[in-house]
């Protein structure tokens, strides 16, 4: 009888890595409909590129310019397009879904590690908004490291090599810290998660593993606190407030929570329009029993630690699930009293709930078996794999992706009105005006109508001593009002000509 041929063990992570760029295909073919947020860190990488570096990515006093830097390597080896943009952000998010799914192969079967890392590669929006559009990835990158780590560290027999592995988990959690302020919800965690691995000892081998930890994280603090003594720093999100609990809850209730566990959906209409999908029934019972059964399998794994009848299942796991889960309760915490919380769209600061579903419900993996927690997976992964794709909006059409959106057209289109014209400073609401100068590749520059909104000074110098300009109103991004705005700019200067360019609407401007 022939032997049962095995995959080879590298398998799952060929396939890890295929799925995860795969997935993302629509949104890769429509790298040039990117938004001014993660346009402007491809600005600041090409700058970079010539020489000028700044701590702070362009604008913010506590976002640093670590993205811009992995975008500026990018850019470096294929040229700067929104394209190597997107690619430099995703990226890093496969390299943060595979430290998880290696995290996980230490304890499951490799298909298994594999199974419970899935959210991670078919991430609804949550996710979708760091894993395609920086800034953020690489801070979230270095906190996923910081877990892998720290994993490394239980399971390593050599006490030397336990105290490195904490002091790099350190180094990394607060590293990740430095890079953004956004995965400080993680940093007490996995200082927990750490503490777990270093009183698994003697009292003596308990304070050197500490120390070890926390000499890792005081250098990983090194930058943020350099950073943070530097003139134009700010708090930012680092703030909280209890004035506006019952507005927050009402919107994680109703809105963010359902949209991130993916029982609720949302999908651009028109680039900037989002509006709730109406979803057939049959998905509306599968995202809701999937949102039911991942909460069971989370809340196993907060309690595996505490359950004497599940010994079997290996320490190391029970203290990573219960690390996994708690970031739940934390996160959701960190919801209700943030600062930065206004509407739907702070769905994405949930966007740690699955980040750390693969670690929460591994426990349950461990417990149940392969086939019943795969049973008991099943709907959450497949309500999430749907409402990711249908979030894709304008970017596919069914199950199939669109090669390229036609506003794409009338962008390129006014880009070239203005080089025919000698034109090269153009203004427009914020939302248009950084994608356009990274689409032209600062062959035009465009800046926001409102100066408040500028995130580098030097384009706006240039467009004040510009002759001729142009302003630009995009009825998908523009929230200003074009009767007011042409009015305005038809009463203090010299002449004012209007051209239609497909759905855009653009008035050339001599000063």
């Amino acid at each position: 009888m022939a032997s049962r041929r095995v995959a080879h063990p590298c398998v799952p992570s060929i396939l890890l890595v295929l799925a995860s760029y795969t997935y993302r295909l629509p949104p890769l073919l429509n790298a040039r409909s990117t938004n001014s947020d993660a346009a402007v860190v491809g600005l600041q990488a090409t700058h970079i590129l010539r020489g000028e570096f700044a701590p702070f990515l362009w604008g913010s006093g506590y976002q640093t310019a670590a993205d811009s830097f992995v975008a500026a390597a990018w850019f470096a080896v294929l040229g700067p397009s929104p394209l190597a943009l997107m690619l430099s952000a995703l990226s890093l998010h496969v390299l943060s879904t595979w430290l998880v799914f290696a995290t996980l192969r230490r304890h499951l079967a490799p298909w298994v590690a594999l199974l419970v890392t899935m959210p991670l590669i078919v991430a609804p929006s949550s996710v979708h908004s760091y894993a395609l559009y920086p800034p953020r990835q690489a801070s979230l990158t270095l906190a996923i490291a910081a877990f892998w780590a720290i994993n490394a560290a239980a399971l390593t027999t050599t006490e030397r090599r336990v105290r490195l592995w904490l002091a790099a988990g350190g180094f990394f959690a607060t590293l990740a810290v430095s890079a953004d302020p956004y995965p400080l919800l993680l940093l007490p965690i996995a200082g927990l998660f750490a503490l777990f691995i270093a009183w698994r000892t003697v009292p003596r081998t308990r304070v050197i593993r500490t120390i070890g930890f926390a000499a890792g994280a005081s250098i990983g603090l090194v930058p943020f606190y350099v950073l943070h003594r530097l003139a134009g720093s700010k708090s930012g999100p680092m703030t909280f407030t209890t004035s506006m609990l019952d507005h927050h809850f009402r919107l994680l209730w109703n809105e963010c929570l359902p949209w991130a566990l993916s029982y609720k959906v949302y999908y651009a209409h028109h680039v900037m329009d989002y509006l709730p999908w109406d979803a057939p029934l049959a998905f509306r019972v599968v995202g809701a029993v999937g949102a039911v059964m991942l909460g069971a399998l989370v809340l196993f794994g907060l309690a595996a630690i505490f359950l004497r009848s599940i010994r079997t299942i290996p320490l190391s796991l029970r203290q990573l699930g219960f690390s996994g889960a708690l970031a739940f309760p934390v996160t959701i915490c960190g919801f209700l009293v943030s600062v930065m919380v206004m509407d739907h769209f702070s769905m994405r600061y949930l966007a740690m709930l699955t980040l750390m579903t693969p670690f929460a419900v591994a426990p349950a993996a461990a417990a149940l078996g392969t086939r019943r927690f795969a049973i008991a997976f099943a709907p959450h992964l497949l309500a999430s794999a749907i409402a990711g794709w249908v979030g894709y909006g304008p970017f596919v059409r069914g199950v199939w992706p669109v090669v390229e959106t036609p506003e794409l057209r009338d962008d390129v289109a006014f880009l070239n009105l203005l080089r025919e014209r000698g034109i090269t400073y153009a203004e427009a609401d914020y939302w248009a005006a950084y994608r356009l100068t990274l689409l032209s590749k600062e062959s035009i520059v465009v800046v926001p109508t409102n100066a408040v909104e500028d995130r580098y000074a030097p384009y706006r110098r240039a467009f004040e001593r510009a002759p001729v300009f142009a302003y630009l109103f995009d009825p998908a991004r523009s929230r200003e009002n074009f009767a007011e705005i042409e009015r305005t700019l038809v009463a203090t200067n010299a002449r004012v000509d209007g051209y239609r360019v497909g759905h855009l609407t653009a008035l050339l401007v001599t000063r």
